[in-house]
């Protein structure tokens, strides 16, 4: 067949790794650029101590990652490189076979673990920011699709309230701010961890926000915080402590802290190559209701009663996470004839909610969709309905028998399609 020929076809594709059924024509010729937009989800996370042995909290750790799964995440206080070994062995890899671990650096105290798929991302080099107690790590890495490239900065603050305390944490907080300084202009970045900071007066956190010198930070949830952390105004932004009795060397008290935050340059707020989705943003198990009480008693709201559990066990912080979309072009070819493209065939995205859902969601779609179809993330057919719904936005009745899991619902009207992933409960 030439050039230029037409087939009609019905075939399964992926497209931002989420599967779709199209229906339309097969049309021999050019590759078309088109823009793609993978959305990946970062986690960051105290494991509390972590070293060779595990000290039994493995299967805990699998569960709350296997419940996130996260593209990216880091840890701190891993205790050196067995315990780094030992968590990429029995936890990581476990959860996920292509996670792979960025070069470990040992430093003075415990250390932070930087691990990703390495089907989407590779780590550049890991440089060791030298403070006074713990290394502050500077991960350069690169997203293989788009190959935009990134940094991560990871920290584990000095502990504990008072002047002393809050100066070192203020000393350490200028040794990341000379690094960030030196970036690019308009480099990508963000810094996660535990900062163990209390409130925002607090010289450290003003210095990470001061924008009179390149390479500062930005809060996107200060302005839905009271000036002083640990109180119950602030409940669902506390990350400490999951427990009211002490064991395994953790802190005790309930949660009454915000000292786990993700921190962002102001190129990921206004770029459109890497952004963050700020409504994403949240600490995993906190349902608003935990001030000054254990993450899994009174029954947590937020999460399942096994995760929960697994929250309590694995360590006295819960982890905090984040979507950052990467958006690119993808590369015109036009060297070959036989190259199968998709002919008029518009793609757009749909704004679900509630997701997860348990029964229902309402779309929000572009444009008055003649027919829907959801797949599981397989490709195959769960749902389809061939009827108009004669709006853009309607209310989609999830049927009792599909089961629990990630779908991708696809809306089709004559040549373009709008999709989304969403999660059943």
């Amino acid at each position: 067949m030439t050039a230029g020929k037409r087939l009609c076809f019905c075939i399964f594709v992926t497209v931002n790794r989420l599967p779709l059924v199209f229906f339309g024509i097969l049309l021999f010729g050019a590759v078309q650029a088109q823009t793609v937009s993978d959305t990946i989800r970062y986690l960051s996370y105290n494991s509390l101590k972590f070293d060779y042995t595990g000290g039994s909290k493995e299967v805990h750790f699998r569960t709350v990652l296997s419940a996130y799964k996260p593209d990216l995440f880091v840890m701190q206080e891993l205790m050196d490189a067995s315990g780094a070994d030992r968590f990429r062995d029995s936890v990581a890899e476990l959860v996920n076979p292509d996670y792979a671990m960025a070069e470990f650096v040992e430093g003075y105290d415990t250390d932070n673990g930087m691990f990703y798929d390495a089907t989407q991302f590779t780590c550049v080099s890991n440089t060791p920011i030298i403070t006074e107690l713990r290394n502050i790590s500077q991960f350069h890495m690169q997203h293989l699709a788009s190959g935009t490239h990134f940094y991560v900065y990871v920290v584990h603050l000095k502990a504990s309230s008072g002047g002393e305390n809050e100066a070192q944490r203020k000393r350490e907080v200028d040794s990341l701010r000379a690094y960030t300084a030196l970036l690019p202009e308009n480099a990508f970045y963000w810094v996660s961890g535990d900062f163990n900071m209390y409130d925002e007066n607090e010289d450290g956190y003003l210095a990470l926000m001061d924008d009179a010198e390149p390479g500062y930070f930005v809060d996107i949830l200060a302005d839905s915080l009271t000036t002083t952390w640990n109180n119950a105004a602030n409940a669902r932004f506390h990350t400490q402590s999951t427990r009211l009795d002490a064991f395994g060397g953790g802190s005790t008290g309930g949660m009454d802290d915000r000292f786990d935050m993700i921190l962002c340059s102001p190129s990921i707020l206004t770029g459109d190559s890497l952004y963050i989705i700020p409504e994403t943003m949240k600490p995993i198990g906190n349902d608003g209701m935990r001030y000054n009480q254990t993450i899994n008693d009174p029954v947590n709201a937020a999460v399942s009663e096994e995760l929960a559990d697994a929250l309590y066990f694995a360590s006295d912080h819960i982890p905090i996470t984040a979507s950052f979309v990467f958006q690119y072009e993808t590369p015109e070819d036009t060297t070959q004839d036989t190259t199968l493209i998709i002919a008029d065939a518009h793609l757009s995205t749909l704004n679900l909610y509630p997701n997860p859902a348990t029964s229902y969601i309402i779309v929000q779609a572009p444009f008055s969709p003649d027919s829907w179809v959801i797949t599981d993330m397989a490709g195959h057919t769960c749902v389809q309905s061939l009827q108009s719904p004669s709006a853009s936005t309607f209310r989609l009745t999830l049927p009792d028998y599909l089961p629990a899991g990630c779908y991708s619902l696809q809306c089709l009207n004559n040549k373009r399609i709008a999709y989304a992933t969403f999660i059943k409960k």
